[in-house]
C-alpha cells in the first residue's frame, strides 16, 4: 500500500503539473488572441495545448489504475481476513482453546478495522489532488529571484509557418516628443 500510495501521489503532482501548463497555453493565447490571429497560430496553440491534455489525461489514467489496484488490494485483504478468521475461529474453537464469544468479538473488530481503512481510501485522492494544489500555491506566492523572472519570454517555440496578407514596404518610424504644455 505505500508503494502504491507513493506512485499515486508522484502521478497526482505529475497531472497537476501537466494541467498547470495547459491551462498556461489556453491562457497565453486568449490573452493574446490578436497575435494568434495574425499570425495563423490557432492550429500551434490548439496542438500545443491538445498534446498538454493528452500527457494529463494519460497520468490520470495511471493514477486512476494504481488506485483501481489500492481497491482490489484492500477487497482482497478484506475477503482474506474473513477467510482466515473463519477457519483459525473453527479451529480454536474445535480444540477448545476460546469460546465462540471471543472468536466472533476479535472477527467483528478485525473487520471493522479493515472496513475503516477501506473507507478512507477513496477519499485519499481528494487528498493527494489538494495536497498537490496546495504545494503549486506554496509555488506561486515564494519570491523568485531575478534570474527567473525572465525564462518565460526565452523559449524557442513558434508557430511553423505564418500565413497572411500583411506586407510592409519602406516603414519609416518617427518618434515625437510632445514638449509643449496644454
Amino acid at each position: 500500500m505505500a508503494f502504491l500510495s507513493r506512485r499515486l501521489a508522484k502521478r497526482s503532482q505529475q497531472q497537476a503539473e501537466k494541467l498547470q501548463y495547459a491551462l498556461k497555453y489556453v491562457t497565453s493565447a486568449i490573452r493574446n488572441i490578436e497575435t494568434v490571429k495574425c499570425f495563423n497560430g490557432q492550429h500551434f496553440e490548439l496542438q500545443r495545448y491538445r498534446s498538454a491534455i493528452s500527457h494529463a489525461a494519460g497520468l490520470y489514467i495511471r493514477q486512476a489504475n494504481y488506485r483501481s489496484i489500492q481497491i482490489g488490494f484492500m477487497q482482497f485483504f478484506t475477503l482474506s481476513v474473513f477467510v482466515q478468521g473463519f477457519w483459525y475461529g473453527s479451529h480454536l474453537i474445535a480444540t477448545g482453546k476460546k469460546n465462540p464469544d471471543q472468536i466472533i468479538t476479535t472477527f467483528w473488530g478485525a473487520l471493522m478495522a479493515v472496513q475503516g481503512i477501506t473507507g478512507f481510501l477513496p477519499q485519499f485522492i481528494i487528498l493527494q489532488k489538494g495536497r498537490a494544489a496546495g504545494a503549486i500555491l506554496r509555488e506561486l506566492i515564494t519570491p523568485r529571484s531575478k534570474h527567473d523572472l525572465g525564462m518565460e519570454m526565452q523559449g524557442t517555440e513558434g508557430p511553423d509557418q505564418c500565413v497572411g496578407d500583411i506586407e510592409f514596404k519602406k516603414v519609416r518610424c518617427r518618434w515625437f516628443i510632445n514638449t509643449r504644455r496644454r
